[in-house]
């Protein structure tokens, strides 16, 4: 629910009190809907509304909104790589949770 859905089957494997264990023994067994993840508004949403994302830290849901704060509405997800605390990998997390509606 906090994710806002699952992309990955991975993913169910980092769900809290899931037992690496019991994860590696039902991961063939589970499948993707084609349901759409649960997107935020980059260009609206608050510090706490990206904070409570399980993939946005602090430091990372801050510097969103300080970014826009001095520099505008963005105008696409591209523009969080000119975050430098941004990098590929936190990027490729984030990214598909993210909207600029």
């Amino acid at each position: 629910e906090k994710l806002g859905g699952f992309i990955a089957v991975e993913q169910v494997g980092e769900t809290r009190f899931l037992p690496d264990s019991t994860f590696q023994k039902i991961k063939h067994l589970l499948k993707l809907s084609n349901a759409e993840v649960k997107k935020i508004n980059i260009n609206i949403a608050e510090f706490k509304q990206l904070n409570l994302h399980p993939y946005i830290s602090y430091q990372v849901a801050n510097a969103i909104v300080q970014y826009r704060n001095q520099n505008g509405l963005y105008k696409s997800l591209e523009d969080l790589k000119k975050i430098q605390i941004i990098d590929e990998d936190i990027f490729a997390k984030i990214s598909p949770y993210l909207t600029i509606q």
